[in-house]
């Protein structure tokens, strides 16, 4: 659902990373250094582009179920759209915002490419994410 990249590092693992992100794919979830939850929003970049992301004591498991309940909090209250009664209503909200390829994993529709939802960079034992599009990349369906 989200692209991994496992990068060695030789040495200390960085506290954070800075990391560029595509234009137009705000809100963005990134590792969440203190306070609650594993993830937090960032609204906008830097001038440069770039966003910075905390390492976080987590699996990408734990990464992606945190996405999923903080996106799913903030749609309801934006109403985002992203709770859909079935996959061809997803399959379609998704297509209009220009996904044409989808699939589903756990009752989650996301685009077949996983680098359009963003990034967990794993390294040194800690999860970096970068994660982009949430409110415009995935429909959530029923539970069956």
């Amino acid at each position: 659902m989200i692209e991994v990249i496992e990068l060695k590092i030789k040495g200390k693992t960085p506290v954070f990373m800075e990391v560029e992100v595509p234009p137009k794919c705000m809100p963005l979830l990134v590792g969440n250094p203190k306070g609650s939850g594993i993830l937090k929003w960032v609204e906008q970049p830097s001038n440069r582009e770039s966003v910075l992301t905390w390492g976080i004591d987590a699996s990408v498991n734990e990464v992606i179920e945190a996405m999923l309940g903080i996106t799913l909090d903030r749609s309801e209250k934006e109403q985002w759209g992203i709770k859909q009664g079935s996959f061809t209503d997803a399959e379609q909200r998704l297509n209009e915002l220009g996904i044409n390829e989808v699939i589903t994993t756990d009752n989650v529709v996301h685009p077949r490419d996983p680098s359009m939802l963003g990034t967990v960079i794993v390294a040194g034992g800690k999860c970096f994410p970068v994660i982009h599009n949430v409110s415009r990349g995935l429909c959530v369906l029923p539970s069956t």
